[in-house]
């Protein structure tokens, strides 16, 4: 966890979307939805699609509320969940 941070905090959208998910599945940390909401969104406002993904799977799991969410995907249609359900 401490490599990864050190990458997240350097920028690295791999090691924010991994930070991601072992929040998801609680590998090594206390899972957190919410936490894991935050490291994906990080990474995915940077542009990483799999993070995009990630938090679409996340609201439609419903793990989190997808309230004011906005998911962009490579084609920047700035789409919410609401247009998509």
């Amino acid at each position: 966890m401490q490599l990864y941070l050190l990458a997240a905090d350097n920028g690295s959208f791999n090691a924010q979307n991994n930070i991601g998910t072992m929040y998801y599945f609680g590998r090594g940390v206390t899972q957190s939805y919410t936490k894991a909401f935050e490291w994906y969104k990080k990474a995915a406002d940077q542009g990483n699609q799999e993070a995009s993904n990630r938090i679409s799977r996340l609201v439609m799991d419903n793990k989190i509320d997808d309230e004011g969410i906005i998911i962009y995907s490579t084609e920047d249609t700035g789409l919410t969940l609401g247009d998509i359900e």
